[in-house]
């Protein structure tokens, strides 16, 4: 993902695996204290909760700050099923978890509409609701909350100890973090991270990107529940004075502290937060100067946290593991020209933004296997045409047909199923994942294995990640930026991020591939690769439509030429005709040509 962390499965990942099951085992044994045991116990059920807000905050970049009402469904469903229904713990605190997921589910499907600051405050409310909620129901216990919360049975049905419970936060820990992992560097925490990247460019390849931030929502909240399930046996009693909107600012800082987005940041910063405070109390006169500067010194000289500013520091990047090389699979470029190529047909397309008729009434017909230049003065329409026909914007009139099919007026990753993707005028690359990554993004709609495979790493899920990297390898091979593919996006030149752009759209295996301005800001060098770039793609048989302003590129690649002006279609043909075209000389010189006359 962002760097290479430590791996689940291997032989360091077991070892590591191994060394943290050894590690919760022998603490309460060599430390036998009670009250360091309950300080352990909290600290593995908040870090467990921070696990959840990392995948939330810092792999899809979605801000809340009301974990805390999430943290109290999970305690206080345990805590009444055991209390008032009879329910064991190993009965009540699956079912917890549960609700803690399906209220996390509700909560998001109406506030991850809103996005940045609306969304902070949308799940701002809900912890407040929840918490006026529990302070002033009944059912809930009102202030004086629920008391005699049985904690958890052995199987000779005595109840847990201190250091028994402990090993069972810590181990189910331990569980969190691997399954975290695990999805960390698979599909599924490939595509969450690209939502942070840039969600319109994760549309285009066919991510819904609503249905996976609800996801990343979900996952968040249950481990939010289990966290508040372990807090409520821990000590056999909670109430609302818990579930205040300072537990969720702590939840949210243990994240962002340890350095969000790297797997081990949350530890980093569940420790610093919940444990410093217990080491330096003796120092009680002083313990928020301690707190604070910690605090301050994190912000102001690692703003990527104290894990994420580590990693990228060329020292600890020479301690990890390289990874190892891939071999290209150049069936993905033979795949290309697979099946019939569909002939693209725009039809009488409109686009109103209120009186503004930014396209009017557009008609092109794209051949297949061509390579269609789509040329105009600043505001003639190509853009709007660009976003119309790949569903970033909605026609106003008109129709889309891919091989007489009518797919105009879909979403943007709707438009990607039927085959249809673009690049950017301003490039949008997912800067935080590789080179490699960002083209295994492209290849999200040919993936076939899901959740639980990539959860569980099952022989499936990992040969599927390993058949399609090498994939993605020969992609790269095919755009020259080979080479580049452990580095992150965001470290290349502009010409080669250009390229990814092309060699992500090209994963989608695209029945039409659009390039919007692709020689924009690249130098004379680096516009010889993309010209030779986009020949090759047409030999490999896939239908282009390429937006330029580059004059020479433009008429030198393309097979058919439109020209836009004011939102309409004043001439089409080839490369010659269009450059003769009075109306295009017009357009263009702001003149009538030599000789013509408006009657």
């Amino acid at each position: 993902m962002r760097l290479p962390l430590l791996a689940a499965t291997g032989p360091m990942g077991w070892l590591g695996i191994v060394a943290a099951a050894l590690t919760v085992y022998a603490l309460p044994l060599v430390l036998d204290d009670a009250f360091f045991i309950l300080v352990m116990q909290s600290l593995a059920y908040l870090y467990i909760v921070a696990i959840g807000i990392d995948i939330l905050v810092g792999w899809t970049g979605q801000i809340s700050i009301g974990h805390a009402g999430l943290y109290a469904v999970g305690a206080y469903t345990s805590a009444l099923l055991t209390t008032k229904a009879g329910f064991s713990f190993w009965a009540s605190a699956p079912l917890g978890v549960v609700a803690a997921g399906i209220a996390g589910g509700l909560l998001a499907l109406p506030s991850l509409r809103a996005k940045g600051p609306y969304l902070a405050m949308v799940t701002l409310a809900f912890g407040f609701m929840v918490e006026v909620t529990a302070n002033r129901w009944d059912f809930t216990g009102g202030p004086m909350g629920i008391m005699s919360i049985p904690g958890p049975r052995l199987p000779s049905g005595e109840e847990m100890d201190g250091t028994e419970y402990f090993w069972l936060i810590g181990g189910t820990a331990i569980v969190v973090q691997v399954l975290t992992a695990n999805l960390y560097r698979s599909r599924i925490g490939r595509t969450l991270f690209a939502l942070q990247g840039s969600e319109v460019a994760a549309e285009t390849v066919g991510i819904n990107v609503y249905a996976w931030k609800v996801l990343a929502f979900v996952l968040s909240s249950v481990c939010a529940g289990l966290g508040g399930v372990f807090f409520a046996h821990q000590n056999g009693f909670i109430n609302s004075d818990t579930f205040v909107f300072g537990l969720s600012v702590q939840l949210l800082t243990s994240a962002l502290m340890g350095g969000s987005g790297t797997l081990f940041g949350p530890l980093v910063g569940s420790v610093i937060l919940n444990l410093l405070p217990t080491i330096f109390a003796h120092l009680h006169e002083y313990q928020l100067y301690i707190y604070g500067g910690i605090i301050l010194v994190t912000i102001v000289f690692m703003p990527r946290g104290i894990v994420g500013s580590l990693l990228q520091l060329n020292v600890v990047r020479g301690l990890l593991p390289k990874p190892a090389a891939i071999a290209p699979d150049p069936s993905v470029i033979a795949e290309l020209r697979e099946g019939a190529r569909p002939t693209v047909t725009v039809r009488d397309l409109s686009k109103h933004f209120g009186g503004i008729r930014a396209l009017n009434n557009v008609d092109i017909s794209i051949k297949p296997g061509t390579v269609h230049g789509l040329i105009g003065p600043n505001g003639s329409g190509k853009s709007t045409f660009v976003n119309v026909v790949t569903g970033i914007y909605k026609p106003t009139s008109g129709e889309v047909e891919v091989a007489g099919k009518q797919v105009g007026g879909s979403s943007p990753h709707g438009m990607a199923r039927s085959g249809i993707t673009r690049t950017f005028q301003s490039i949008r690359l997912f800067g935080d994942l590789s080179v490699l990554n960002n083209v295994m993004v492209g290849f999200h709609l040919q993936l076939r294995y899901g959740f639980l495979s990539h959860l569980f790493q099952t022989a499936g899920a990992v040969a599927e990640e390993e058949r399609y990297r090498r994939r993605a390898m020969a992609l790269l091979e095919f755009v020259g930026i080979a080479d580049r593919a452990e580095d992150l996006a965001q470290n290349l030149s502009y010409g080669e991020q250009r390229r990814l752009e092309i060699a992500r759209g090209l994963a989608t295996k695209p029945k039409l591939l659009l390039l919007d301005e692709p020689a924009a800001g690249v130098n004379p060098t680096e516009l010889h690769y993309l010209a030779d770039v986009i020949g090759r793609i047409k030999a490999a048989g896939v239908t282009q439509v390429v937006i330029e302003h580059h004059m020479e590129l433009i008429m030198g690649i393309s097979d058919t030429i439109s020209v836009l002006d004011f939102g309409q279609k004043i001439a089409e043909g080839t490369a010659t005709e269009v450059r003769a075209n009075p109306k295009v000389i017009e357009a263009y010189l702001g003149a009538p040509a030599e000789g013509e006359t408006h009657g």
